[in-house]
């Protein structure tokens, strides 16, 4: 999600909008990368509950003050965008849902439901999840739209071997190791203690193999005490949070996704942008993105699966470098960074054209 703002942000800054960003908990890791003199930005700071008065007022003020057009809301934010619809001259309000945690909290089924009754429309990431939005949410269909995420293919790009080798010295992993490796916020949704309990069976296999896994989160210390136990420290590399993906990304030999839920992972987008074969769980949005063309699905209840497919595709050079390279293709053919900014401007115009005619008619 975080990525995703900041890209659009990043695309739409220099084009005929006034930019404003809004967080109510945190910056995330992109915020100090978004130029403060190009796009305004706040850290509200929300107070836990389930609904704190104080930023719904400060949010009132901040849309009379600028004259706000669109609102975009995100995960978490419905109820506020909602309510804000009775907030000065709103011609739009979008949400996008990034995502579900399954299963669902009642109360969060009921905050979108409802909120979606003053909300303009609500775009989905991937169809499956507007199914779902639908059948279990309850939002109804003319309101949901699907715009799948989009990557830049111009900065995720795969490397060549030189490089590759150079990147992997400045990170101190071993020029011949077989990378396995992800990028995910370390959340039980992301089900990563499933990667490492299978770390063991696949270096009985393969001693070569070495896991990165790229990101921070809640259960960053229960995955790392977890690796200390099974004693598998120096095979397992936890390497935070890192802006800069693309410099680590095109240095896996595979990547993996083992979530739970997923919508469109912006991630393994990226690593098919970088020329991967990708493995992911049969979940969501993933099984849009991987087939057998550019890589392995498979169902979580079958680790041996997992384990196989992981091992036959780095035994195999021609077949990794062919679905790496299927991988890209896709990216550059179904899910270009251009066509994702497209349809949401073409969003956010249709809902201030059709704002324009209501008041007219009036």
């Amino acid at each position: 999600m975080q990525r995703v703002v900041h890209i659009m942000i990043d695309r739409l800054k220099n084009r005929s909008y006034d930019l404003h960003l809004c967080c109510l908990d945190y910056g995330g890791m992109f915020y100090e990368k978004i130029d403060q003199k190009l796009v305004s930005k706040y850290i509200i700071g929300r107070k836990p509950g389930p609904f704190d008065f104080k930023i719904y007022k400060w949010l009132q003020a901040f849309i009379k003050e600028k004259k706000i057009d669109i609102i975009h809301s995100h995960n978490g934010c419905s109820l506020y965008a909602a309510l804000l619809k009775a907030s000065g001259n709103i011609k739009g309000i979008v949400h996008t849902d990034h995502g579900r945690l399954i299963p669902d909290k009642k109360s969060a089924i009921w905050e979108d439901r409802l909120s979606s009754y003053f909300i303009d429309k609500v775009v989905s990431v991937s169809d499956p999840l507007s199914e779902y939005l639908h059948s279990k949410v309850k939002i109804k269909n003319e309101k949901i739209t699907t715009i799948i995420n989009g990557v830049d293919t111009e900065i995720f790009i795969p490397f060549n071997q030189g490089k590759k080798i150079q990147r992997r010295k400045e990170l101190s992993i071993e020029e011949d190791a077989n990378i396995i490796g992800t990028v995910c916020r370390l959340d039980s949704i992301k089900n990563l203690i499933y990667l490492i309990q299978i770390v063991p069976e696949i270096l009985r296999i393969n001693p070569k193999c070495r896991f990165v896994i790229v990101g921070d989160g809640p259960e960053r210390k229960y995955l790392m005490e977890e690796c200390a136990r099974m004693r598998q420290n120096k095979c397992v590399t936890f390497m935070g949070n890192i802006v800069d993906v693309q410099n680590v990304l095109p240095i896996f030999d595979i990547y993996v996704n083992t979530s739970l839920s997923e919508g469109t992972s912006m991630t393994i987008l990226e690593a098919m942008s970088c020329g991967l074969p990708v493995i992911a769980s049969a979940v969501g949005g993933n099984k849009k993105l991987v087939s057998e063309s550019n890589g392995v699905l498979f169902n979580l209840q079958n680790k041996r699966k997992f384990i196989e497919s992981v091992v036959y595709i780095l035994n195999d050079h021609r077949l990794k470098d062919e679905k790496g390279k299927k991988s890209r293709e896709i990216v550059e053919r179904q899910f270009s960074i251009d066509r994702m900014i497209m349809q949401y401007e073409d969003l956010y115009e249709s809902l201030i054209h059709n704002a324009i005619r209501v008041r007219n008619e009036k």
